[in-house]
């Protein structure tokens, strides 16, 4: 495994011309190595550097890390400045076509190696740190809480529209990106995280400034997101419809419950047959669960309902009313099939005690579907609403 970890390595130190060599489309390695995202964290069989430059490219085993730093050494130590920013460069630019991929590692190893790097450009104007809000990449976008006083400079470029940086977050984020999002209103709260984290950083001279178009980055943002609003309002909407119906009818069925005991009532006295046996306790309990839990979920819904459907309401109070509506119905659901699994068990233990046993088993299942079926949702919901402002919060500093 180490012999074919140092495989490519080995290659450059033998024929250092391979970090240089371009491919037919005048590539070089490093060109070829930022597209590759997903190879920087993963093992896989043997490659050889030669068929990587020139197009037969086979998957590596060898951290890619330790190959970017070595070709960068080697086009640095042998080129001229204005040579190296050529290969680097042209055909398209390295760092920018990281940053688009989102490949961090690739873009923060040539960031510790060459700091200037950060003062890159495209033919727009553009720095990394704009083209990573533009494609919402937080890990590259936090590198800009790395690079000290550079950073207030950064922030004043202007790109060929006379775009700002807040004005790229103004921006709609690619689909693929949105798309790893379910539901159009939290992916309109994933959108006001973004404009907002970008914002801060932002001169207070350069938060109303317009660009070409007469636009401010605000005004882009309402242009931008508009339609994404209004399929936000309509998915919301029917989302909090069909929960508050199904908690609705859970409602409607413990509350039945709470009346039909199990086991019936005493003729005399009207007490709870088996009041005094500790499943009929449990029963109770779960019971009790389910109504208030059910009946808080309704309220929840209820609200979401007649909520105003402006922006902010999204950032501030959708995400956390969705998740508590959603919580609350899961624990309704369970308590639920909790308590009809103990009613059956009373009812009908006498005899066969297998058959109880395996229905009161089998009641359980749909507690794990329903959990099945929401937990991408709850997912959703925690990392565009709350996991996500962590990602704008590094524990570790990542370039120096």
């Amino acid at each position: 495994m180490n012999k074919t970890r140092n495989l490519a390595l080995q290659m450059l130190e033998e024929d250092e011309w391979l970090a240089s060599a371009q491919n037919d489309d005048n590539e070089t390695g490093l060109h070829i190595l930022a597209r590759k995202t997903a190879d920087f964290t993963t093992h896989q069989a043997p490659w050889n550097l030669r068929n990587l430059i020139m197009g037969s490219i086979v998957k590596p085993t060898t951290p890619l890390i330790k190959l970017v730093r070595k070709l960068w050494t080697i086009l640095f130590m042998n080129h001229t400045d204005k040579r190296l920013r050529e290969l680097i460069s042209l055909p398209t630019q390295v760092t920018f076509d990281a940053t688009k991929l989102g490949n961090f590692n690739f873009v923060a190893e040539l960031m510790r190696s060459d700091p200037d790097l950060m003062w890159e450009v495209d033919g727009k104007n553009r720095s990394i740190i704009h083209i990573a809000v533009l494609h919402r990449d937080s890990s590259i976008f936090n590198l800009i809480h790395e690079i000290g006083a550079i950073k207030d400079l950064i922030v004043t470029f202007e790109d060929s529209e006379n775009n700002y940086m807040l004005h790229h977050a103004a921006k709609l984020a690619p689909s693929t990106q949105l798309k790893r999002i379910s539901g159009p209103a939290l992916q309109m709260t994933h959108e006001l995280l973004w404009f907002e984290e970008v914002e801060k950083i932002m001169l207070p001279s350069h938060k109303e400034v317009e660009n070409s178009h007469g636009k401010t980055p605000r005004a882009l943002f309402d242009e931008e997101h508009k339609e994404l609003l209004t399929d936000g309002t309509s998915w919301t909407k029917d989302t909090a419809k069909n929960c508050m119906l199904v908690s609705a009818l859970i409602a409607t069925g413990v509350f039945t419950a709470t009346f039909n005991l199990p086991g019936g009532r005493n003729s005399t006295t009207g007490t709870p047959t088996y009041l005094t046996q500790p499943s009929f306790l449990t029963f109770a309990i779960a019971d009790a669960i389910a109504m208030i839990s059910s009946s808080a979920s309704i309220l929840m819904f209820l609200s979401i309902l007649n909520s105003s459907y402006a922006e902010d309401n999204y950032f501030r109070s959708l995400p956390f009313k969705l998740l508590f509506g959603l919580v609350a119905q899961f624990v309704s659901i369970t308590s639920m099939m909790i308590a009809f699994a103990v009613s059956f068990f009373i009812t009908y233990y006498h005899g066969s005690n297998w058959v109880p046993i395996f229905i009161s088993v089998l009641a359980f299942m749909p507690i794990l579907f329903f959990r099945l079926v929401l937990f991408p949702l709850w997912t959703d919901i925690i990392h565009s609403s709350y996991f996500c402002l962590t990602l704008f919060r590094p524990k570790k500093r990542m370039l120096y």
